[in-house]
């Protein structure tokens, strides 16, 4: 895992020094103390990299897709910012979110200024491909709000199936990671088969990625995770394991006599991520990301041949190990 991070702090640098310089110099000081400091905050700049490799996977290079790369990883931020009002977070990669640092309508401002600049550094692709990124990239930001709602929606929802879940965080989690991809695809010159499959690559390991994050956020320790761990569970977020644990206390009376019905019921995290364990579906959980993990490798091998060693294939594989 440490191997991938070391290989690509040149492009991890790359992206940064490109994020840094989408800020125009004329920002008012109130709104650009917390962009840059939010900008400067250490990532693994995930989506970013999906886009540069994608386009290389194809036969394109690294400067035709650095703006398309920055402007996803701008349109990310977007969103971080904004999920930590609305989830309360008060950490983010292990310092205080926005909203907290500051305060909420200062935080509300700079998501909004990320999605501008986003934007913005979309506009510097190849003439040519900017009538298509930038339809794919506002598609994008539908549906990244539909799965926002529907996440919100949800707390307040008794039941939730895992046909919605999925639903849900393909549009909240995987569609971004899709579209890092498509751009990187589409910026590259790549045929629309290569597209396609790069789509589809993004999508698997989107929804793979959520699922796993959604575990990290349960059983992951705080100072690697780099915030607080169960926050999901005191919003009564529903993930694939607490669907998956409501099903099996539903359908086994002998359950229902040694664990609440609801996992909301639960007084502490701890003590859910207990009868997890007893239950098994922590490991059911890393299967089932690992199976959708799986599936992006299938996609990708219609790209890049499974030989050989891509860029795209370490970066699934470091995802598949991470622990934060």
């Amino acid at each position: 895992m440490d191997d991938f991070l070391k290989e690509s702090r040149p492009l991890i640098e790359r992206i940064q020094r490109q994020l840094e310089n989408a800020v125009p110099p004329t920002l008012p000081p109130y709104l650009k103390e917390p962009v840059m400091y939010f900008l400067e905050t250490p990532g693994k700049k995930v989506r970013p990299l999906l886009t540069l490799h994608a386009a290389q996977v194809v036969g394109g290079n690294i400067d035709d897709a650095l703006p398309a790369a920055a402007a996803v990883e701008l349109f990310h931020d977007f969103t971080l910012v904004h999920d930590d009002i609305m989830d309360e977070d008060a950490l983010r990669r292990g310092r205080p979110t926005i909203h907290t640092r500051w305060d909420e309508s200062t935080a509300i401002l700079v998501g909004d200024a990320f999605l501008g600049l986003a934007y913005q550094e979309l506009l510097k692709s190849p003439p040519d491909t900017i009538p298509r990124v930038t339809r794919v990239f506002s598609d994008a930001l539908v549906k990244v709000c539909e799965g926002q709602a529907l996440d919100k929606q949800f707390e307040n929802q008794p039941n939730v199936s895992l046909e919605e879940y999925l639903d849900m965080i393909t549009k909240k989690t995987a569609w971004l990671l899709q579209v890092a991809c498509q751009l990187g695809g589409i910026v590259g010159g790549g045929t629309a088969d290569q597209i396609e499959w790069l789509r589809q690559f993004g999508y698997y390991l989107g929804v793979g990625f959520q699922i796993q994050d959604d575990l990290l956020d349960l059983i992951a320790s705080p100072e690697k995770l780099g915030k607080t761990v169960g926050s999901d569970f005191k919003m009564h977020k529903k993930t694939y394991f607490a669907i998956r644990y409501q099903e099996e206390i539903k359908r086994s009376p002998d359950l229902r006599q040694r664990y609440p019905a609801h996992f909301e019921a639960f007084t502490s995290p701890e003590a859910f991520r207990q009868a997890l364990e007893e239950l098994g579906l922590i490991e059911e959980t890393r299967q089932v990301a690992r199976e959708y993990l799986n599936k992006s490798l299938h996609a990708l091998n219609q790209v890049a041949a499974s030989g050989t060693a891509s860029p795209l294939r370490k970066l699934v594989e470091f995802l598949a190990a991470r622990e934060y």
